[in-house]
């Protein structure tokens, strides 16, 4: 925490006036002096040079590259604009904006040694440095590689080349501190910029609020609050947000409503983040009924729903299973200016699948549809896992088949393991796995799992070995593989078990001890440690010694 002589001092600075934009700070070189008997115009008559314009429209095109992510693109545009340079006098180099814009591009791809590179050559070249370089070398330092050593030697380094650091790039340096949890060295950067006559701002205070807060150390962010609030830098709505989101977390919600309460006398006012953060919170503790009281005072407030706030109220009310009120909501999501989207819809028919309401999520798909919501693929597969709890096999089928509807493993999956354990039959489940096959939808585990295990099950052990043979080619699952040996220990199936050895082998998997080591737990769990059975255990152990 400050000293206080450090908040003493903080109210006492002035705000500082360095300038920090790209355009303010452009280093413009100077005209050439007249030549005999001529005679300077008037500087508002002075004509800029073309090459000027052609670095101003090349930075513009360099920015828009670098923010579409084409940093070789960017890269590509300087050289030729470096290559352009050339006059009576030789060549001459790009301005700072243009370096900026380059080393800025390089260090936001997280490609921090062409970034130096680009530094270094701009210095060589004769081109001054700004603030804006200085700043974007100290993000560099701070949040890209973490090297902050480099960024207090960058600052001192452009020091003595005359530029000076401002509150931004302070800043910078206390977020990069705080993203890795050095909170206290991020006091003695403000230490720091009190001492040149830097006066730190809501931003430089808020990484700190928020390092304090990652640690649950949210007593201490309160209380540096109360400080910037003190030193005349008040808290803002970004700060309030990432305390109140500390005291969700830690269910002190009786504290987020005096903060809400008293944002009435306070130079702030919450927003529809801060709302959804504290109904976010309590969700997550099952308070239904709050969260839809957080709603009616963020209308009151005048503050308009986002589509994270309808999934907050749904979520709360699906996981209370407040079903009723979840529909109602969705139908309600017009009047609230808010869109419910197909992902809302999925949750509230993930909720009637659940608790069996097969014919509602038959009804809420049709709404969604008349609504102009497209479902996709987990919108019909949700509908068919419900259709399935309700053994409306025959339907789910239809559905899955539909044209509309581009099924995937997952559907299937859901299919095989009802027909498996509710129909019971394997005509139905071998129709399913053609249809798998003919759609050019490759099983995965779950697939083979559920097959291998349904199979055990109804004691086609031959054939489930089989399957689990070809599981092999997406490579071997010992989850998958403990299902069936379990069911052959249990089934009494020693010579099934060493025919599986086998066949891993051929299919290039040599069992290993781990393998051998799986084998002999299940059968021991399964009972073949007493003396009538213990032969069948070494049996297998002389099978591994063999393999060994």
């Amino acid at each position: 925490m400050a000293s206080s002589a450090s908040v003493a001092a903080l109210t006492a600075l002035p705000f500082p006036t360095c300038p920090s934009s790209d355009d303010s700070d452009d280093a413009k070189p100077l005209p050439p002096p007249p030549a005999s008997g001529e005679t300077r115009p008037p500087p508002q008559h002075q004509q800029r040079p073309r090459w000027w314009q052609l670095e101003r429209d090349c930075n513009v095109a360099m920015k828009a590259l670098a923010r579409a992510g084409e940093v070789d693109q960017v890269l590509a545009l300087f050289r030729e604009l470096r290559a352009s340079r050339t006059g009576p006098g030789g060549a001459s180099p790009p301005n700072v904006l243009c370096y900026n814009t380059l080393v800025n591009a390089l260090a936001e791809a997280g490609r921090v040694e062409e970034a130096h590179n680009a530094f270094d050559e701009m210095l060589a070249a004769g081109v001054a440095p700004n603030a804006s370089s200085l700043n974007i070398l100290v993000k560099l330092h701070s949040w890209r590689s973490a090297r902050f050593d480099l960024a207090y030697k960058v600052i001192i380094q452009l020091q003595e080349l005359g530029v000076e650091a401002e509150v931004g790039t302070y800043s910078t340096l206390v977020t990069g501190l705080c993203r890795v949890g050095r909170v206290g060295e991020a006091w003695g950067v403000l230490e720091w910029m009190l001492e040149v006559g830097c006066r730190p701002m809501v931003q430089t205070y808020t990484p700190i609020v928020q390092g304090y807060c990652r640690e649950g150390r949210v007593d201490e962010a309160k209380e540096l609050m109360s400080t910037m609030e003190n030193a005349g830098c008040p808290p803002n709505v970004v700060t309030y947000n990432i305390l109140i989101r500390a005291l969700c977390d830690a269910a002190r919600f009786d504290e987020v409503r005096q903060v809400l309460t008293d944002s009435r006398t306070k130079d702030w006012k919450p927003s529809t983040v801060t709302y959804n953060t504290f109904m976010n919170g309590l969700c997550k503790k099952g308070m239904a009924k709050e969260v839809l009281e957080q709603l009616d005072v963020m209308l009151g407030e005048g503050l308009d729903p986002t589509d994270f706030t309808l999934s907050i109220l749904l979520n709360c009310l699906c996981h209370d299973k407040r079903i009723h009120d979840a529909v109602c909501l969705l139908e309600r999501s017009t009047s609230l200016k808010c869109y419910a989207g197909v992902v809302a819809y999925n949750t509230v028919m993930s909720c009637l699948g659940e608790m069996g309401h097969w014919m509602s999520a038959l009804k809420l798909l049709t709404d969604m549809i008349k609504r102009g919501v497209m479902p996709n693929t987990r919108t019909f597969n949700i509908v068919i896992r419900s259709l399935c709890f309700r053994r409306k096999f025959s339907i789910a089928k239809s559905l899955a088949s539909n044209q509309g509807f581009a099924a995937n493993v997952v559907t299937y999956n859901t299919l095989i393991y009802f027909v498996f354990y509710y129909s019971r039959k394997l005509s139905e489940v071998k129709d399913l796995i053609f249809d798998m096959t003919a759609e050019r939808i490759a099983p995965d585990e779950v697939t083979y799992t559920i097959i291998v295990d349904g199979l055990c099950r109804d004691g086609f052990f031959d054939t489930a070995t089989s399957y689990f043979l070809e599981s092999l080619e997406i490579g071997l699952s010992r989850d998958l593989f403990a299902v069936l040996t379990n069911r052959l220990a249990h089934s009494g199936k020693i010579w099934e078990t060493i025919h599986i050895f086998k066949g891993m082998e051929e299919k290039g998997f040599i069992p290993d001890s781990s393998i051998f080591d799986l084998t002999i737990r299940i059968f021991c769990r399964a009972g073949y440690c007493h003396d009538t059975d213990m032969f069948k255990v070494n049996f297998i152990l002389d099978t591994m010694l063999g393999k060994q």
